[in-house]
């Protein structure tokens, strides 16, 4: 072994390489951007590469490129195909935006009064904005030659990254190259690089590797998921309210996706302005309040991004502050184009995790903290019970204490057969039941519209279809879940009872006389006696009320998520029960779960 360097030797051999290496990059930029589009698309690629390889068996380098050539085609012809709408989209849209603008011109602010004394002038302001835009549109204000303008920075930087990439036969067969050894040879390069670094550091570099990966990952299949489902509902959106140039609204809002936290927002602006000025093509609002409308069309589908699709398809990895998002979106616009403006989110998450682990080492802290465990909240129930109270239950019926029927589960996971390739029958089951869950919320807030609207014939023969996709059976052939009907009566021995069901009375109460339950429960709550179903709290504060009891001194005992939230709104403990349609990972929020009803005997 020769002689050891030295830790100042070591020290400034890195700085070297550091330096060199930034050195490099500087003098070779211009294949960053082919080089990053190169990886994308090695991304695409690696998808259905690594699926047909799990199934197949058959050897990675044909696959990579049969692969390969199967995206660039696709990638090449959807572009072809709509390139002639794309033109009269954006033409037309382009023309929306000078009329708009010459709107803006010919509108002053007026003087806006406070009280008959004070009012404040907003004329000053409006002034330079007035005259910018002047200065922007130019005096011919029916082309849009001058819209260049506009869109200068932003189309600056994507000539830059098109020029840099596609612009000539060489850069093209790079990047096709580069994407094809990428996923031919990733697999072995990272086992490579995973072999050879030195064993001290193996775990921590690993678990850092992964982390890096779950961010871009998160990002690069997460917003693509989010940028189309939003483009598609922004579009069906503002057609059906009737804003002019609705598609290419569609396509910004999904584009402006890849910004996370202010992308959105901008998106909405074009909506909003075109709405103001344009009003609708079919609804007889004036302008002011249809851009309301359109305003809050736009903060709905926001609360429900934000709720829903973020959380459960992008996931937390990429969250960002705003503030750090708009200066790293300026960055990125003015280092790479519109390229750069794109992939600044998870480059900054990137960064942060890469600083958190510096900080991390130089402080000797805990590099990788365990992820906290799920609290058993089973520890607390009893204290719970004592703390609250406890004098009354309360029951779901379907899945509860209603057998759910898994006939029809069976015949939608069926009608799911074309997807054999791709989800096997176990994972059909759990498909087809999630589904049927899930519209439970969606139902009962249809059918609370309906009836508020007082479309009763519409509204019940809604519901008996709703029964019939569920595989309810007839009233008069219920199957009670195993154990529940002991419970039951070992339960009204000690606690209030009543029945809180989506079903009508008449369903209800035949299932109670079928198992002569009547007779126990001293209330039935059905969907006849309260305007507003689960998940809103109104079906159990209502309950509670017939019981003469505070809510929260009742318990709501349901097998979805539906029953658990509405439970909790009314301030009612929560029990889940796994008998029925609901799995674990659907009560979270409840304060017991259980295997069946069959065990509440055991808790209470």
């Amino acid at each position: 072994m020769g002689n050891r360097w030295s830790p100042f030797v070591k020290q400034l051999v890195v700085i070297g390489l550091l330096v060199g290496v930034v050195w490099l990059v500087a003098r070779v930029r211009v294949l960053i951007a082919p080089v990053i589009i190169a990886l994308l698309l090695a991304y695409l690629v690696s998808m259905p590469v690594g699926w047909i390889l799990r199934r197949t068996g058959w050897s990675r380098a044909p696959v990579v490129l049969l692969t390969e050539i199967v995206v660039v085609l696709v990638l090449l012809t959807i572009p072809a195909l709509i390139a002639p709408w794309a033109v009269n989209a954006f033409t037309a849209f382009g023309n929306t935006l000078v009329k708009v603008g010459q709107e803006l011109l010919q509108v002053g602010p007026k003087p806006i009064a406070i009280t008959p004394s004070i009012t404040i002038d907003l004329g000053p302001f409006y002034q330079p904005i007035n005259e910018w835009l002047r200065g922007l549109l130019g005096p011919d204000l029916t082309t849009l030659q001058n819209l260049q303008g506009l869109l200068g920075p932003l189309a600056g930087g994507a000539a830059t990254v098109v020029r840099g990439a596609v612009s000539g036969v060489v850069w093209t067969l790079f990047v096709l190259v580069f994407c094809f050894y990428a996923v031919k040879d990733g697999p072995r390069f990272g086992r490579f690089v995973g072999e050879n670094v030195p064993e001290v550091w193996r775990a921590e570099s690993g678990q850092l590797w992964r982390e890096m990966t779950r961010i871009w990952d998160a990002f690069v299949r997460g917003q693509l998921g989010v940028a189309f489902i939003m483009g598609v509902v922004v579009w069906f959106i503002m057609t059906v309210l009737g804003v002019r140039n609705a598609p290419v609204l569609g396509l910004i809002s999904g584009v402006m996706e890849f910004v996370p936290a202010i992308g959105p927002v901008v998106a909405a602006v074009p909506g909003i302005l075109i709405a103001l000025f344009l009003g609708s093509s079919w609804l007889p609002l004036p302008t002011l309040w249809f851009a309301v409308v359109v305003g809050f069309a736009y903060f709905l589908l926001q609360q429900m991004e934000n709720l829903f699709l973020v959380p459960r398809v992008v996931g937390r990895r990429v969250r960002l502050h705003p503030v750090m998002v708009i200066v790293g979106a300026l960055a990125g616009l003015q280092l790479g184009g519109v390229l750069g403006v794109l992939l600044a989110a998870p480059t900054i998450a990137t960064a942060r995790l890469l600083l958190g682990y510096v900080y991390r080492k130089l402080f000797d802290l805990e590099l990788f903290p365990a992820p906290e465990m799920p609290i058993d909240r089973s520890h607390y129930w009893k204290e719970l019970v004592d703390e609250r109270g406890v004098r009354a239950v309360l029951f779901d019926l379907d899945g509860t204490l209603i057998e759910t029927d898994d006939d029809m589960v069976a015949r939608l996971a069926r009608r799911l057969r074309f997807l054999g390739k791709l989800m096997p029958e176990a994972q059909r089951q759990r498909t087809a039941r999630r589904w049927l869950m899930g519209s439970e919320g969606l139902v009962n807030s249809l059918i609370t519209l309906l009836d508020r609207l007082n479309l009763d014939g519409l509204l019940f023969r809604l519901n008996d279809t709703f029964h019939r996709w569920c595989g309810m059976r007839d009233p008069q052939n219920f199957v009670a879940v195993t154990g529940s009907i002991e419970v039951i009566r070992a339960l009204s021995e000690r606690y209030r009872l009543a029945a809180v069901t989506s079903r009508n009375r008449r369903e209800a109460e035949a299932f109670l006389m079928q198992y002569d339950l009547y007779n126990l429960f001293h209330a039935v709550i059905t969907r006849d006696d309260v305007r507003r179903l689960k998940p809103h709290p109104m079906p159990v504060i209502k309950a509670a009320e017939k019981l003469g009891v505070p809510a929260e001194q009742c318990v709501m005992v349901g097998d979805t998520d539906v029953d658990t939230r509405s439970a909790k709104a009314a301030g009612a403990l929560s029990v889940g029960v796994l008998c029925g349609f609901g799995e674990m990972h659907d009560f979270g929020d409840a304060d017991l779960v259980i295997e069946c009803t069959a065990q509440l005997a055991e808790w209470l």
